[in-house]
């Protein structure tokens, strides 16, 4: 019977393949294997009436359970929060080019890109909150409309492409810390204080009217007609110079010298968006509208939670002198669910089974290489995603 939970574990499990033959597959893991009841129509049909945000209720629900079992190590009282956005390709139909946007190839072709943007815990490797958008929306303009997530010791990390006066004016009067990267930014306060020579500074911008604007523009009113900035310069072993702009002012409390590191760490949502992409497929959606895309979406940033969820567990067994060399592999974690988590979910698993599997994990590690570098390609062709075989 393809009843509610049934439903909805299936498409938690849906990694990649015919629907058919992951149904198939995925009833064979049960104790007592069912004949072919479920076909691809049902699940079809069925899903209709389903809302994406069942899933973003179930994440939520997730991260409130590992808030009280695995509580996240802070700094310095903060919890580290990364925002970054990244691109989905989505199949052309008519449907999705009037709720996405449509763009053209080279040749005239046209094609359909959301854009996904997440928050993200730096040190649980969690996505706390993601949102899929047009793809002409703006991500700063996505993230303002995500800040009700974000509570006062979050320390918000983003990279180059969000730094504006509306943005930070509004992080600063919402009483929201910040810690982004400048350098490669036409700031004037930036350039100025390269030239300088100094480690740190503190700056004081005007909120313009064209800032007003933009945040008008974004749905967001400025009260602040001021926002203070303390920059500070860091310089990588390769000799590059970075600067990075944050709202926590006092240096006593807050040192220079940790914010290399603090910044570093926003790299784990790159890892992150990597792993939707290329460990659970989320670009072979298993229905082409924009209501299936997004259950499809945020059902895998469920099973991408519950997997690292899982390798924390099993990296908090480790004994000290590993830990600090090994890593639970994601990847098999990930792949170890396919086959269980359907089973899981329709029937009780023991607290066994789970300690289990957690020990399995703990001897399936992967090398830290912390100094392990790959210089970005300055061009390169995004490959176009297969379309799921039906």
């Amino acid at each position: 019977m393809l009843t509610f939970p049934v439903l909805v574990a299936f498409l938690l499990c849906a990694f990649k393949g015919s629907l058919q033959s992951l149904l198939d597959d995925l009833f064979a893991t049960l104790q007592a294997p069912l004949p072919r009841t479920v076909t691809q129509s049902a699940l079809s049909q069925a899903r209709q009436k389903l809302k994406a945000s069942v899933f973003e209720a179930l994440n939520e629900r997730l991260l409130g359970s590992l808030a009280t079992l695995l509580p996240e190590p802070r700094w310095r009282g903060l919890r580290r929060v990364a925002a970054d956005s990244t691109t989905l390709r989505l199949p052309a139909w008519p449907e999705n080019q009037a709720e996405f946007g449509v763009q053209s190839d080279h040749p005239g072709q046209p094609y359909v890109l959301a854009r996904a943007l997440g928050l993200f815990a730096t040190t649980s490797r969690l996505m706390l909150k993601a949102v899929l958008g047009r793809f002409d929306e703006a991500e700063r303009a996505l993230l303002a409309q995500r800040l009700p997530h974000l509570a006062g010791d979050d320390l918000l990390i983003l990279d180059r492409g969000f730094p504006a006066v509306w943005l930070f004016t509004l992080l600063q009067q919402r009483g929201l810390p910040f810690l982004a990267r400048m350098d490669g930014t036409p700031w004037s306060c930036v350039e100025r204080f390269l030239l300088s020579g100094q480690t740190e500074t503190v700056v004081t911008l005007k909120v313009s009217k064209a800032a007003q604007r933009q945040a008008q523009a974004a749905g967001m009113h400025l009260i602040d007609n001021a926002v203070t900035l303390r920059l500070i310069r860091v310089v990588l072993s390769t000799g590059t110079v970075e600067v990075l702009a944050t709202s926590l002012l006092d240096a006593q409390t807050f040192p220079a010298a940790d914010f290399k590191s603090l910044y570093h760490a926003r790299w784990h949502i790159e890892e992150a968006f990597k792993v939707l992409k290329h460990r659970l497929n989320v670009e072979q959606f298993s229905g082409e509208l924009p209501e299936p895309i997004r259950q499809d979406f945020h059902a895998k940033l469920f099973t991408a939670n519950l997997a690292e969820a899982l390798a924390r567990s099993a990296y908090d067994t480790l004994p000290e002198d590993k830990a600090q060399r090994y890593d639970p592999n994601v990847t098999y974690v990930l792949n170890s669910l396919k086959t269980r988590l359907f089973c899981w979910l329709i029937q009780r698993v023991s607290p066994s089974q789970i300690l289990t599997l957690i020990e399995l994990y703990a001897r399936t590690l992967e090398l830290k290489r912390p100094d392990r570098k790959a210089p970005r390609p300055q061009s390169r062709i995004k490959p176009k995603p297969r379309r799921q075989y039906k």
